[in-house]
């Protein structure tokens, strides 16, 4: 939904996604599959382009190496790693794919250098919505420790328990 609607050029949650569903969902490889999908029919209603698997690649590259730890610096770095990882893979494949830039290497660091404001989007939205995910998976869990604890205290006064 995010690359549907109007948005600041690759300002989405999809790289933040790709970092935090294998954590979120208990199949980690379904978890893996859910960002790809959501690229996937996106891209049925936005079109898609030469070099598209390599960005499907990419996401899932970086799911299969996301962290498993929830620890906020854990995350942080990744959510960087993340973006550097996607802008290097991306544009590399832009360079090799499409006659923008020259063939050299002063076409690729012209490529690279060109693409930083879309870089600059990737990260701040890779850092923003993984902190906001990482915040609610973190609320979550309290959420359901309290509840849990609550049960359990009202099972045991009440002796709504059976031994075996």
């Amino acid at each position: 939904m995010s690359r549907i609607i109007p948005h600041p050029p690759n300002f989405t949650p999809i790289l933040a996604s790709a970092i935090m569903a294998p954590m979120l969902i208990k199949d980690r490889w379904f978890g893996m599959f859910i960002p790809i999908l959501a690229m996937f029919i996106a891209d049925i209603i936005i079109g898609f382009h030469p070099y598209q698997l390599v960005i499907y690649l990419t996401i899932m590259t970086i799911s299969m190496i996301a962290p498993m730890q929830k620890s906020f610096v854990w995350l942080s770095v990744f959510a960087v790693g993340s973006s550097v990882w996607f802008f290097i893979t991306t544009n590399f494949a832009v360079w090799v794919a499409w006659d923008y830039y020259p063939k050299t290497i002063e076409g690729l660091i012209m490529c690279y250098t060109l693409a930083i404001p879309f870089f600059t989007n990737t990260l701040m939205s890779t850092c923003l919505f993984t902190g906001i995910l990482a915040f609610l998976l973190k609320h979550v869990e309290i959420v359901n420790e309290k509840t849990s604890n609550i049960i359990l205290i009202t099972m045991h006064r009440y002796k709504l328990y059976r031994y075996r």
